[in-house]
């Protein structure tokens, strides 16, 4: 996920990047890619966008073409049904969006910024062209796509039959858990995505998950103020959403 080093006349979606000057390079990249497979995957990453809050990176049903590395704020990926709208996953820095359309040729969700974010687009056809000349990285793509199926497991371990306070907590865990995955600070995080996202997201009405805020804020867990999260003892926070599944808790 490369850093910038020129722009054209027709802005971001133009700028010329390089991997080798990413900040998030050692997420993507294995160790002991050399520095021609580097230069390699400067011509798979084509370009970087920026997005305003609400602005629509993938349409739902759109041909399937690439795939987005997350390098600043967050994005979600949603379903429309009639009038309603379910979201299916957020996506951090360091992480990728848009991989639903691999197996199907189009895109079954819509992705969306949830407030100012920029990603690097990666043309799917030229990276799997790189396959066999860099296997590392082939399996280092691989394992990110991987991890975003895997990434809400903490959200799964509350179920749908946990109580709205649970849920919470482990959105919040898997919050704290994908930061510091990214090489992000986790002491106070701003939420990108409001009560209403949250609350589709966990299955929750926007009032429950406010009121389960305010009692999961109480709790001293965590320290919750409007989009404003301080996080404590993540030991602790662990542990109280393991204790919805004692199977994984034996298992830690």
């Amino acid at each position: 996920m490369p850093r910038p080093t020129r722009a054209t006349a027709s802005g971001d979606a133009g700028t010329t990047l390089r991997c080798r000057r990413c900040c998030f390079g050692p997420l993507c990249l294995p160790g002991g890619v050399q520095p021609a497979e580097v230069a390699l995957l400067d011509g798979v990453v084509e370009a970087r966008r920026t997005l305003a809050a609400g602005e629509v990176l993938v349409q739902a049903d759109a041909p399937f073409r690439a795939l987005y590395a997350v390098r600043s704020g967050s994005l979600k990926s949603q379903v429309r049904c009639g009038e309603r709208v379910q979201v299916l996953a957020f996506h951090f820095p360091g992480e990728l969006a848009g991989w639903d359309g691999i197996g199907h040729g189009r895109h079954r969700v819509e992705v969306v910024a949830l407030e100012p974010s920029s990603v690097c687009l990666i043309r799917y056809h030229r990276l799997m062209g790189l396959a066999d000349r860099i296997p590392r990285l082939y399996r280092r793509l691989l394992a990110l796509m991987a991890g975003a199926t895997q990434c809400d497991w903490t959200v799964a371990v509350a179920g749908p039959g946990g109580d709205a306070e649970q849920r919470v907590l482990a959105f919040l865990l898997n919050l704290a858990e994908r930061r510091l995955a990214a090489g992000l600070a986790v002491d106070e995080v701003r939420l990108g995505m409001s009560r209403d996202d949250i609350a589709s997201y966990l299955g929750l009405a926007p009032e429950t998950v406010s009121r389960a805020m305010v009692r999961v804020s109480r709790s001293g867990l965590v320290r919750i103020h409007r989009r404003r999260v301080r996080f404590g003892d993540l030991e602790a926070l662990r542990a109280a959403v393991l204790s919805g599944c004692p199977e994984l808790a034996a298992a830690e």
